[in-house]
């Protein structure tokens, strides 16, 4: 499916593929012939010119190939994730540890309060907590928006 809008002089596309979103802006008439890509070198290139070459099989009626599983997290990783901002939103209105806890790990609930200074769970909610916050709190979700190998270096 693809929207169109134009301006004075140039001509913006949106193309819709299986989720994708593809943005193109035909500045000119001319440059329908000798069409181009701009490609930002900030330590992104590989994914942008992978992205690109999708793009043109897209054009050009070959088929498209999913993205690779490199770019995605792995699912152990995914959950991590999952959990760690459950308990950082449980955290901010106000549960305790131990609430987190139960949250993640039902068994808590009949852990008396010697059993959970010492169980394994209440070293995870610690771990889940302190990613969570540098997740929210030093902007380090980004991080989860580009794979480690495309990652710029700072």
């Amino acid at each position: 499916m693809a929207t169109e809008r134009q301006g004075l002089q140039s001509k913006s596309l949106a193309l819709h593929h299986n989720g994708n979103t593809y943005r193109v802006q035909i500045r000119d008439a001319k440059a329908r012939d000798r069409a181009a890509v701009l490609i930002p070198l900030d330590g992104g290139e590989e994914l942008r010119i992978a992205e690109v070459r999708r793009f043109i099989r897209y054009l050009s009626g070959m088929p498209v190939p999913p993205l690779s599983r490199t770019l995605g997290l792995p699912l152990y990783r995914a959950r991590f994730i999952a959990d760690a901002i459950c308990a950082y939103a449980g955290r901010r209105t106000g549960a305790s540890h131990r609430d987190i806890g139960v949250v993640l790990d039902p068994s808590v609930r009949h852990m008396n309060a010697r059993q959970w200074d010492t169980s394994s769970q209440r070293g995870r909610v610690g771990r889940l907590l302190r990613k969570a916050t540098r997740l929210a709190e030093e902007r380090e979700y980004l991080t989860l928006l580009r794979p480690a190998r495309f990652r710029l270096s700072r």
